[in-house]
């Protein structure tokens, strides 16, 4: 009697949990800004073969993608405090020069859940090329960044 007892109410414990209570498990948060490459010259996708991507999240640098695999593109966190920009820095090879690209962006709170709670979306989203060795241009694909579905940003190599 005593083991049903405690199997009962294991079993009422491990049921009356719900997904509501879970945080963010849909990709409610805040997007991630989506980069994809292209060649200059021709305007054609690429994919690079070893990435360094470090952003500037008002401490100095912190890396956030060190692929060394070939890839098409790559997903970056903005800055989520009431700052206008963040600016990446991108490096082909681990030591070697890096492009800046100044991203400058007003942020916008959505009300996700209570368990989610707020995310930021990105408006008047605007990139500008500040250092071109390894990149050497940049096209906007987004002028606003609300999921990380569509691409953002397209680096030119």
């Amino acid at each position: 009697m005593k083991g049903f007892i405690i199997f009962l109410a294991t079993f009422l414990m491990l049921t009356s949990c719900s997904t509501d209570d879970d945080v963010c498990t849909g990709g409610e948060g805040t997007p991630r800004m989506k980069i994809k490459f292209k060649t200059e010259a021709t305007g054609k996708a690429r994919t690079m073969d070893s990435l360094f991507v470090s952003v500037d999240y008002g401490g100095g640098e912190v890396p956030v993608v060190q692929n060394r695999f070939p890839t098409d593109s790559v997903l970056i966190p903005l800055r989520v405090e009431d700052v206008p920009f963040t600016e990446l820095y991108i490096r082909t090879a681990a030591a070697g020069p890096a492009s800046v690209v100044k991203i400058n962006h007003t942020t916008v709170n959505e009300y996700v859940s209570p368990a989610c709670g707020i995310r930021k979306l990105y408006q008047e989203v605007t990139y500008q090329l500040q250092t071109p060795v390894p990149v050497l241009g940049t096209e906007s694909a987004q002028n606003q960044i609300v999921n990380e579905d569509k691409t953002h940003l397209f680096l030119l190599f």
